[in-house]
């Protein structure tokens, strides 16, 4: 075997693979994925003011 022929099977069972795997989404699959999406964005933002202040309450009281 070639390796454009190798390439050229490689491709197709690749695509076939893909397109056989995947699909689109339910608008319930999706509502749920964007409230766990914002809510781990809420918390690590959280934290991260946390942080932010009590690095800035520490440094101006030092």
């Amino acid at each position: 075997m070639s390796f454009l022929n190798l390439a050229n099977r490689y491709y197709k069972m690749s695509k076939r693979l893909l397109f056989k795997s995947t699909r689109k989404p339910s608008r319930k699959e999706v509502a749920i994925t964007s409230r766990i999406t914002a809510i781990g964005i809420v918390v690590f933002g959280g934290i991260g003011y946390l942080i932010s202040l009590m690095v800035n309450v520490i440094v101006s009281s030092g």
